[in-house]
């Protein structure tokens, strides 16, 4: 028996190593954040860049080229094609962005009716009206001071001290904010990724807490674990039968077996693994390391 779950960790290895050997790698710029396909079905790329005001930005993929498409914001961070439109969160502000790359305040902080402090992830809702948008409130207390890119234990006393003000607000093309997903609840504390998923006729969100790992399920009424132990969740994509994951603090790319319930590594090769693209046409994933300044074409099928 142990012969066998030694062959079988080793084989899970060989696999995440051939599929990582396989992976493309192109340097698109300072801090890309996320990456979605929008206008002529090119990807396009968030750039956070450096620390001055404005210098924020997207940048557009034409084959192996990088150029840039627009500028003027400061953080961005996720970012989704919807309704003829690139829709991107910035920390406190939400941003539009038309075909021609002129960029337009789409929500801004005195919108939602909670105080905000840092949106984060974006998803299409499935209307193509609307987007759904995590706040994830604060990160930094999240993390160790004395040790980089470190969370704090779970259990721990600064666990035990973290705020719970992570929540998900919807907002449509228009500018309409409400909130999606109440704050509050252990099991979803500090949002980061978010999808949309269910039946045709249902709309479940499930996101990944960025502190715990967690990845839940709301519907609207309750909430509900679907896999454990992913922290520092970034980007949260369904595939077939499995839920992909990538962590920032870690580096990771997971691959979570809804039903044998197992997670495998795809890749632990990224210094901070962000909001990646699923490409189901290409079967692969899209994964920016934001401080590596790259994006990564990962087959994962």
């Amino acid at each position: 028996m142990k012969a066998k779950k030694v062959l079988l960790c080793i084989l899970n290895l060989a696999l995440a190593f051939s599929i990582f050997g396989e992976a493309k790698t192109l340097k698109v710029g300072t801090k890309p954040e996320s990456v979605c396909r929008g206008f002529g079905d090119k990807l396009y790329v968030t750039m956070i860049n450096g620390d001055e005001e404005g210098d924020g930005g997207i940048n557009v993929i034409e084959g192996d080229k990088v150029k840039t498409f627009c500028r003027g914001m400061n953080s961005p961070k996720g970012i989704a094609f919807i309704g003829g439109f690139l829709v991107t969160a910035d920390e406190t502000n939400v941003w539009k962005v038309d075909k021609k790359g002129k960029v337009t305040k789409l929500a801004e902080a005195n919108d939602f009716p909670n105080k905000i402090e840092f949106l984060n992830d974006v998803a299409a809702s499935r209307d193509r009206k609307s987007v759904y948008i995590t706040e994830m409130s604060t990160p930094g207390p999240m993390f160790n001071p004395d040790k980089e890119r470190t969370l704090w234990p779970i259990g721990s006393k600064q666990d035990k001290e973290l705020p719970r003000k992570g929540c998900v607000y919807k907002v449509t093309l228009e500018g309409k904010v409400t909130l999606a997903v109440p704050a509050g609840n252990e099991l979803m504390r500090f949002p980061n990724g978010v999808t949309v998923t269910g039946k045709k006729d249902e709309e479940l969100l499930v996101m990944g807490d960025f502190f715990t790992g967690n990845i839940v399920q709301y519907d609207g009424k309750s909430f509900k674990v679907l896999a454990k132990g992913m922290r520092g969740a970034d980007a949260v994509e369904f595939g077939k039968g499995v839920i992909y994951v990538s962590s920032w603090p870690l580096g990771k790319v997971w691959k979570y077996d809804r039903k044998n319930k197992k997670t495998i590594v795809l890749s632990d090769k990224f210094t901070t693994a962000a909001d990646f693209y699923y490409d189901r046409k290409n079967k692969q994933l899209v994964i920016p390391d934001m401080l590596g300044g790259t994006l990564t074409f990962l087959p994962v099928e």
